[in-house]
């Protein structure tokens, strides 16, 4: 008499079956992950962090006074050459840059939101100055100082949408910081 075979699965076939499971999950949460957030606000809000580290180092390293410039959509970075602020135009890293029309900046300084002036297009002049004869002296709302200290800020950039923002930050004590949404609220 033949005996009936029963046949199971054996560990192998049960350990690629959950590698297959494990795979299409986390591709499926990663997908999940990037729903409803703004790329072009979020990498704005990263390289504006990374810059304006990099400057307020450049700072110390150089012993030249730095500031910014913030307008809605547009920032710039400033040198005090002793006696007034002036646009950086001879080095690439400060080079004034405009960003996506559907980013907007706002700027808030010791607690207080802060007016921005109407940005133009990189072409005309990138931060409002007066147009005409009546040039009046551009400043910065931000110091990036040579000894080390900054001005105290928040730069918040939002997207069109404007469910999230992203925040760089600076202060004494923690430097210069991209905080992404979820942090917003966290101390």
């Amino acid at each position: 008499m033949a005996a009936a075979r029963i046949r199971g699965f054996t560990l192998i076939e049960i350990l690629v079956v959950l590698v297959i499971i494990s795979i299409v999950t986390a591709v499926g949460l990663l997908s999940l992950g990037s729903l409803g957030v703004n790329p072009a606000a979020e990498n704005a809000a990263q390289k504006l962090a990374a810059i304006t580290d990099l400057v307020a180092q450049q700072a110390v390293m150089r012993g030249q006074q730095y500031g910014l410039r913030v307008s809605p959509h547009a920032y710039e970075f400033l040198v005090y050459d002793g006696s007034k602020w002036s646009p950086a135009s001879d080095d690439e890293l400060l080079h004034p840059r405009q960003l996506d029309s559907s980013v907007t900046l706002s700027l808030e300084l010791q607690g207080t939101a802060i007016h921005l002036p109407v940005s133009k297009p990189v072409g005309d002049d990138l931060l409002a100055r007066d147009a005409g004869d009546n040039q009046t002296e551009i400043k910065p709302q931000i110091l990036l100082l040579s000894s080390g200290e900054l001005t105290p800020f928040i730069i918040t950039l939002q997207g069109a949408d404007g469910k999230y923002s992203y925040r760089v930050t600076g202060d004494l004590q923690h430097g210069i910081r991209y905080v992404p949404p979820d942090q917003n609220n966290a101390g």
